[in-house]
Protein backbone atom coordinates (compact mmCIF):
# COMPACT_ATOMS: atom_id res chain seq x y z
CA UNK A 1 0.00 0.00 0.00
CA UNK A 2 1.48 3.50 -1.17
CA UNK A 3 2.29 5.80 1.80
CA UNK A 4 0.38 8.82 -0.21
CA UNK A 5 -2.26 6.76 -0.18
CA UNK A 6 -2.56 6.23 3.40
CA UNK A 7 -1.80 9.96 4.05
CA UNK A 8 -5.38 10.23 2.05
CA UNK A 9 -6.86 8.89 4.06
CA UNK A 10 -6.81 11.19 6.82
CA UNK A 11 -8.57 13.67 4.41
CA UNK A 12 -11.53 11.47 3.84
CA UNK A 13 -14.43 13.25 3.90
CA UNK A 14 -16.91 10.40 4.57
CA UNK A 15 -15.22 10.31 8.15
CA UNK A 16 -15.04 13.73 9.69
CA UNK A 17 -18.72 14.03 8.47
CA UNK A 18 -19.42 10.35 10.39
CA UNK A 19 -16.87 11.77 13.15
CA UNK A 20 -19.12 15.24 13.75
CA UNK A 21 -22.09 12.59 14.92
CA UNK A 22 -19.99 10.25 17.06
CA UNK A 23 -18.85 14.02 18.73
CA UNK A 24 -22.47 15.06 19.46
CA UNK A 25 -23.20 11.76 20.92
CA UNK A 26 -20.11 12.10 23.06
CA UNK A 27 -20.94 14.89 24.36
CA UNK A 28 -24.20 14.22 24.95
CA UNK A 29 -23.22 11.45 26.99
CA UNK A 30 -20.28 13.52 29.17
CA UNK A 31 -21.42 16.96 28.85
CA UNK A 32 -23.05 16.67 32.98
CA UNK A 33 -19.22 15.52 33.79
CA UNK A 34 -17.88 18.25 32.46
CA UNK A 35 -17.29 21.71 34.76
CA UNK A 36 -19.67 24.38 33.99
CA UNK A 37 -17.05 26.74 33.07
CA UNK A 38 -15.86 24.24 30.67
CA UNK A 39 -18.74 23.17 29.12
CA UNK A 40 -19.95 26.35 27.19
CA UNK A 41 -16.23 26.42 25.35
CA UNK A 42 -16.80 22.98 24.57
CA UNK A 43 -20.36 23.29 23.21
CA UNK A 44 -19.74 26.24 21.30
CA UNK A 45 -16.31 25.05 20.04
CA UNK A 46 -18.49 21.63 19.06
CA UNK A 47 -21.21 23.22 17.03
CA UNK A 48 -18.22 25.77 15.10
CA UNK A 49 -16.57 22.76 14.37
CA UNK A 50 -19.82 21.10 12.48
CA UNK A 51 -21.31 23.80 11.17
CA UNK A 52 -17.64 24.39 9.41
CA UNK A 53 -17.55 20.88 8.24
CA UNK A 54 -20.63 20.43 6.75
CA UNK A 55 -20.80 24.13 5.14
CA UNK A 56 -17.48 23.28 4.15
CA UNK A 57 -18.14 19.69 2.49
CA UNK A 58 -21.87 21.60 1.01
CA UNK A 59 -19.54 23.51 -0.85
CA UNK A 60 -17.03 21.11 -1.71
CA UNK A 61 -19.16 18.57 -2.88
CA UNK A 62 -22.47 21.46 -4.46
CA UNK A 63 -19.14 22.31 -6.62
CA UNK A 64 -18.14 18.64 -7.44
CA UNK A 65 -21.05 17.74 -8.60
CA UNK A 66 -21.91 20.78 -10.43
CA UNK A 67 -18.68 21.74 -12.47
CA UNK A 68 -17.87 18.97 -15.08
CA UNK A 69 -14.04 18.81 -14.79
CA UNK A 70 -12.79 15.05 -15.45
CA UNK A 71 -9.77 13.82 -13.21
CA UNK A 72 -6.38 13.79 -14.52
CA UNK A 73 -6.59 9.90 -14.29
CA UNK A 74 -8.89 6.98 -15.28
CA UNK A 75 -10.85 5.52 -13.19
CA UNK A 76 -10.49 0.91 -12.58
CA UNK A 77 -13.30 -0.78 -14.34
CA UNK A 78 -13.84 -3.81 -16.16
CA UNK A 79 -11.35 -4.37 -19.29
CA UNK A 80 -9.41 -1.16 -18.35
CA UNK A 81 -6.14 -2.32 -18.22
CA UNK A 82 -4.33 1.51 -17.72
CA UNK A 83 -5.91 2.50 -14.79
CA UNK A 84 -5.56 4.22 -11.33
CA UNK A 85 -6.60 2.11 -8.33
CA UNK A 86 -6.91 5.48 -6.96
CA UNK A 87 -8.65 7.39 -8.95
CA UNK A 88 -12.78 8.15 -8.24
CA UNK A 89 -15.63 8.31 -10.97
CA UNK A 90 -16.81 11.68 -9.97
CA UNK A 91 -15.77 15.29 -11.03
CA UNK A 92 -12.51 16.45 -9.75
CA UNK A 93 -12.91 19.82 -9.11
CA UNK A 94 -12.43 20.82 -5.67
CA UNK A 95 -10.29 18.48 -3.72
CA UNK A 96 -13.20 17.02 -0.95
CA UNK A 97 -10.30 15.49 1.07
CA UNK A 98 -7.89 18.95 1.11
CA UNK A 99 -10.91 20.72 1.77
CA UNK A 100 -12.22 19.10 4.83
CA UNK A 101 -8.41 18.58 6.55
CA UNK A 102 -7.79 21.62 6.03
CA UNK A 103 -11.52 22.90 7.25
CA UNK A 104 -10.68 20.56 10.44
CA UNK A 105 -7.55 22.02 11.33
CA UNK A 106 -8.47 25.66 10.60
CA UNK A 107 -11.38 25.04 13.17
CA UNK A 108 -9.23 23.21 15.51
CA UNK A 109 -6.62 26.56 15.42
CA UNK A 110 -9.81 28.74 15.52
CA UNK A 111 -11.12 27.45 18.29
CA UNK A 112 -8.27 26.36 20.54
CA UNK A 113 -6.16 29.72 19.69
CA UNK A 114 -2.37 27.85 20.93
CA UNK A 115 0.06 28.53 18.42
CA UNK A 116 1.65 25.23 19.20
CA UNK A 117 -1.26 23.80 16.95
CA UNK A 118 0.19 25.34 14.01
CA UNK A 119 1.92 22.36 13.41
CA UNK A 120 -1.37 20.64 12.20
CA UNK A 121 -0.95 22.63 9.00
CA UNK A 122 1.54 20.00 8.02
CA UNK A 123 -1.17 17.37 8.17
CA UNK A 124 -3.06 19.30 6.00
CA UNK A 125 -0.27 20.12 3.34
CA UNK A 126 0.26 16.29 3.48
CA UNK A 127 -2.81 15.26 2.70
CA UNK A 128 -3.20 17.80 -0.56
CA UNK A 129 0.11 16.73 -1.96
CA UNK A 130 -1.04 13.23 -1.07
CA UNK A 131 -3.44 13.94 -3.86
CA UNK A 132 -1.60 15.16 -6.10
CA UNK A 133 0.80 12.58 -5.97
CA UNK A 134 -1.89 9.93 -6.24
CA UNK A 135 -2.79 11.63 -10.00
CA UNK A 136 -6.14 12.10 -8.45
CA UNK A 137 -6.07 15.71 -8.93
CA UNK A 138 -5.42 18.59 -10.67
CA UNK A 139 -3.24 21.84 -8.67
CA UNK A 140 -6.11 24.01 -8.96
CA UNK A 141 -8.44 21.32 -7.46
CA UNK A 142 -6.04 21.09 -4.74
CA UNK A 143 -5.37 24.86 -3.92
CA UNK A 144 -9.43 25.84 -4.13
CA UNK A 145 -9.99 22.50 -1.72
CA UNK A 146 -7.49 24.53 0.69
CA UNK A 147 -9.20 27.87 -0.08
CA UNK A 148 -12.47 26.85 1.08
CA UNK A 149 -11.22 23.91 4.02
CA UNK A 150 -9.60 27.52 5.38
CA UNK A 151 -12.22 30.60 4.60
CA UNK A 152 -15.35 28.42 5.23
CA UNK A 153 -14.53 28.13 9.01
CA UNK A 154 -13.53 31.54 9.55
CA UNK A 155 -16.53 33.26 7.98
CA UNK A 156 -18.08 30.81 10.54
CA UNK A 157 -16.05 31.64 13.45
CA UNK A 158 -16.98 35.30 12.94
CA UNK A 159 -20.72 34.75 12.26
CA UNK A 160 -20.83 32.59 15.50
CA UNK A 161 -18.99 34.96 17.21
CA UNK A 162 -20.62 38.19 17.06
CA UNK A 163 -23.66 36.38 17.34
CA UNK A 164 -23.50 34.58 20.29
CA UNK A 165 -20.46 36.38 21.92
CA UNK A 166 -18.14 33.57 21.81
CA UNK A 167 -14.98 33.84 22.55
CA UNK A 168 -12.06 31.40 22.44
Amino acid sequence: MEIWYLITLIGTPEFWLAFTGVLVLAYLFIRRRIPQETRRFVRHGILIFIISLWVTAGIAFSLKYSIPIERPCVPCAEGITECNPYCMEDNSFPSGHTAVIFCVVTSVLLVFRKKKLIVLFAVSFLVALSRYFLRVHYPVDILTGAVIGTFVPIIVYEIYRKRSGFVS
